[in-house]
């Protein structure tokens, strides 16, 4: 093979260098798995072409990010409360003792959200549990806290694009700029209660419910 085909290989130390940052920084993006390199024993080392791909596909996720980052514009109405129903999961059929719908016109479409309130184990005790549906499929779910009987506050957690729930130490998204945000089990504490970050309303705050829904269906691209 002729030696001017080869591609210039670089160290960690000198990938490190070339971003302006440390080694350590560099471990955790390969560890991630957004930066790509190859191993010699024990040794990593990138090509220039490793470098560009990880500068590219960071630069397009947060192109990607930014024009999806707003949640779609959509006027108040009203809810409607509803006959008790029932919804069948893929295993299993769940009855709803109450619940409520709206319609809102998003981006040039009519959605119907329904929202459904039933009493369900987590976390190691039995608990309200609310469930909001857009056009029949569910996006997200609530859970009651420990002290619900006298703050009747409900909590469900944050999840940013890819579907990771946020860490408490990640940033939080704009869009939940306007909501109460706290860690999940700082409502529900039990066995699995997540330790990530969530939001929390009240039982009957049902337009704080709808909100989070359609800042989770926007980033799903359900609407």
């Amino acid at each position: 093979m002729n030696d001017s085909i080869l591609p210039k290989i670089m160290t960690i130390e000198e990938a490190a260098d070339y971003f302006k940052i440390s080694t350590d920084v560099i471990e955790k993006e390969l560890e991630q798995g957004r930066l790509h390199g190859f191993k010699i024993g024990t040794e990593w080392r990138f090509t220039e072409a490793n470098l560009v791909e990880f500068i590219n596909r960071n630069h397009h996720s947060q192109l990607t990010e930014q024009s999806s980052s707003l949640t779609p514009q959509y006027e108040t109405a009203g809810f409607t409360e509803i006959e008790p129903f029932d919804y069948k999961w893929p295993t299993t059929e769940e009855h709803f003792e109450n619940g409520y719908e709206t319609t809102r016109d998003i981006n040039g479409r009519a959605h119907t959200f329904r929202i459904g309130f039933t009493d369900r184990q987590a976390a190691g005790q039995m608990r309200r549990r609310v469930v909001v549906w857009l056009d029949n499929w569910p996006v997200v779910e609530f859970a009651a806290g420990n002290n619900y009987e006298s703050d009747e506050l409900l909590t469900s957690v944050i999840k940013v694009r890819g579907g990771k729930q946020l860490r408490p130490s990640g940033k939080i998204p704009e869009e939940y700029k306007d909501f109460r945000i706290a860690r999940y089990d700082s409502v529900v504490q039990g066995p699995y209660a997540s330790r990530n970050m969530a939001v929390i309303v009240s039982k009957d705050d049902l337009e704080s419910m709808l909100r989070h829904a359609i800042i989770r269906a926007n980033w799903k691209q359900l609407i």
